[in-house]
């Protein structure tokens, strides 16, 4: 998932910036749209910027997700999508479904790297579900990957 939409950066830094309306009340659409189409979440992971951490504790309170348990990584802000595979491959092999929040380009790279479909951009608070042909996190380059389902904040 990418994260919702953030206010402008002029006067503070990229990672300090958080959601605006507008992408809190999209979060909260496709929140809904998520619940409704799969039932829990195990695991959630995030960058460390406020805006993927604000997206990340939304989605965690509407799953009755505990907050305590997203992890929120320093590497994954801005990551390329070698780096976001290297932290999927220590994910524990119990958590089929896996929250990622994260930032373009890099999320768009990585469903094109799992899954060979040309994703060329998301727009903020966009989710694309991947279905891995495996119950192991450390197989999941090495094997097939399609995109499951696309849940987008407008039309």
């Amino acid at each position: 998932m990418r994260h919702g939409k953030a206010e402008e950066g002029q006067d503070k830094a990229d990672y300090k910036r958080k959601l605006i309306s507008k992408g809190i009340k999209r979060n909260q659409k496709i929140g809904q749209m998520l619940k409704d189409r799969k039932g829990k979440i195990d695991s959630i992971l995030c960058s460390n910027a406020s805006r993927t951490i604000e997206t990340a504790e939304f989605m965690a309170i509407l799953f009755g997700f505990p907050l305590t348990e997203i992890q929120k990584v320093k590497e994954l802000y801005l990551a390329p999508a070698g780096i976001m595979l290297d932290f999927f491959y220590s994910l524990d092999n119990n958590n089929s479904n896996v929250l990622f929040v994260g930032h373009n380009p890099g999320v768009s790279e990585l469903i094109t790297a799992m899954t060979g479909q040309l994703v060329d951009w998301l727009p903020t608070s966009a989710l694309i579900a991947i279905e891995i042909d495996t119950d192991k996190w450390e197989e999941i380059s090495g094997v097939s990957s399609k995109i499951a389902f696309s849940l987008f904040p407008k039309g």
